[in-house]
């Protein structure tokens, strides 16, 4: 269950970002390069978190089963 929502969470800022970019948050003109910043480093975040919490979860089935055996 907990594996479900912390993929919910991830994809969920990688959303925002892409809601940042796509320009669909109400900004001002001087504002806009602002915001797809933003939106850029949410998608980068977003997918940076969703492939480290994979390579955690590899680790730590490879480790418990090392120490089963």
């Amino acid at each position: 269950m907990l594996h479900i929502i912390n993929y919910i969470v991830r994809v969920c800022i990688i959303i925002i970002g892409i809601l940042f970019v796509a320009g669909f948050v109400p900004s001002s003109p001087e504002q806009r390069d602002m915001y797809i910043i933003m939106g850029i480093v949410f998608i980068i975040f977003g997918v940076y978190r969703i492939v480290m919490y994979r390579v955690k979860i590899k680790v730590y089935y490879e480790e418990e089963e090392d120490v089963e055996e």
